[in-house]
């Protein structure tokens, strides 16, 4: 039937050519450059023309189907890419589980390379590589992924995680701020963050960073990260170098949170630096009541003015005994007594003290022996201190990790906790 049809269709063109030529007997000049030229007949050139415009048609849709078959081509063969990749990734991902390091980072740098923009397969190869330490081959890795991907996040954050181990602080902070920038809610690039701006002290930085994470957080998991958020405001406020400055950063941090005790001492310690002196004596009496510190004790005395507010201080102290550190109080009563001139008084403190050959007892013996005249015994109280210089004679400890420091700090730089320095002898 096709066949008839075309044969049909043949002999009908052919007859329609016919006439044309038929029709249209007469030359005409035709001009296909300008030095050459011919004659034909009308007709004739009528039906050449037809047959130029069928050709290119004919010529226009096999280019179009063509393209269409390379199109799919490249398709199929971008999807056995894939496939490919897919399938060397999982043999690395089972590798490496299996402990067959060498295996699993040839399969999935083969993984990699095989199919353009393969993030998943580089971020394994770089996690391989910061699983043992080698942190430079890991930022080569991601560096090398991000210049084929620059928008690549994952890739961004990795390599951020990784100069963050190298100990190159400030490229991690860069590189994870630039992340920061497209997606400023994220927690793990806050948190991240976060970190990085604690290590570097950059207190204020963290603290801003960790008020950004506070808000991304629903209200159930806010608790404790608002504690987080004041140890940092403290940090910050700490790091300004003007007193006045520092008293109204401390402020803000009390206002937000009366219980946190190093706001409290230090808040104090600026006022006094700024002559007020009287709003810091109420502000460590009043923060004493509420939360019994040896530290609030340690500085009433420290800037008592009259022995009317020395015993009224001894006073408050004897009222919260139970709850302050044992030794360290009857110390602290033992140099107050001294202070005043009352040596029997910081005799019989001293008695009760159960460490008795701690060096800061044994300095204390030495003061009392010195103000008494003995000084063959303040000699050989001396001696027994020297025994154990260092650490042991400080004076206050971190309760958490036991590093020692001559005075109180709120923060521990020795294992980054707030509020573990205690007075008296290392646990």
């Amino acid at each position: 039937m096709k066949r008839g049809l075309l044969v049909l269709g043949g002999i009908a063109l052919v007859a329609l050519f016919a006439l044309l030529i038929a029709l249209n007997p007469g030359e005409v000049e035709f001009h296909p450059t300008h030095l050459h030229s011919f004659r034909p007949m009308l007709g004739v050139l009528l039906i050449l023309t037809f047959c130029a415009g069928g050709a290119l048609v004919l010529l226009g849709g096999g280019m179009r189907q063509m393209s269409v078959r390379m199109s799919d081509w490249r398709a199929r063969r971008s999807a056995r890419a894939a496939t490919q990749a897919a399938a060397w990734h999982h043999e690395g991902e089972v590798a490496a589980w299996a402990g067959e390091l060498e295996r699993s980072r040839s399969l999935m740098r083969k993984a990699w390379r095989r199919h353009a923009g393969n993030s998943p397969a580089a971020l394994a190869l770089a996690s391989s590589y910061m699983d043992t330490g080698e942190y430079v081959a890991a930022q080569e890795v991601l560096q090398a992924a991000l210049d084929e991907d620059a928008n690549d996040a994952d890739l961004r954050y990795a390599l951020g995680e990784t100069l963050r181990r190298r100990g190159e602080t400030f490229e991690a902070i860069r590189m994870l701020e630039t992340l920061r920038v497209r997606f400023p809610h994220a927690p793990r690039v806050l948190i991240s963050l976060r970190e990085l701006y604690r290590d570097a002290e950059r207190w204020r930085e963290a603290a801003d960073v960790q008020a950004a994470y506070l808000e991304s957080l629903p209200a159930g998991a806010r608790a404790g990260e608002q504690t987080r958020l004041v140890e940092l405001r403290y940090q910050a406020a700490l790091a300004l170098p003007e007193a006045a400055d520092r008293a109204a950063a401390l402020d803000a941090v009390v206002q937000r949170d009366r219980s946190f005790a190093p706001a409290l001492v230090s808040l104090g310690d600026a006022l006094t630096e700024t002559g007020r002196v009287d709003e810091a004596m109420k502000l460590w009496e009043k923060a004493l009541r509420a939360q019994p510190r040896l530290v609030l004790v340690e500085r009433l005395l420290a800037h008592e003015r009259s022995s009317r507010e020395h015993d009224r201080i001894l006073a408050m102290l004897g009222k919260h005994w139970d709850d302050l550190e044992g030794d360290g109080a009857r110390l602290l009563l033992a140099r107050a007594a001294l202070a005043s001139g009352g040596l029997d008084t910081a005799e019989r403190e001293l008695r009760a003290i159960g460490k008795q050959d701690a060096p800061t007892v044994q300095r204390a013996w030495a003061d009392l022996h010195h103000h008494r005249g003995d000084h063959s015994a303040a000699w050989t109280a001396l001696c027994r201190a020297a025994d154990q210089l260092g650490a042991a004679a400080a004076d206050h400890h971190c309760s958490a990790c036991g590093r020692a420091s001559e005075s109180w700090e709120g923060y521990c730089r020795g294992c980054g906790r707030w509020d573990t320095y205690r007075a008296g002898e290392k646990a």
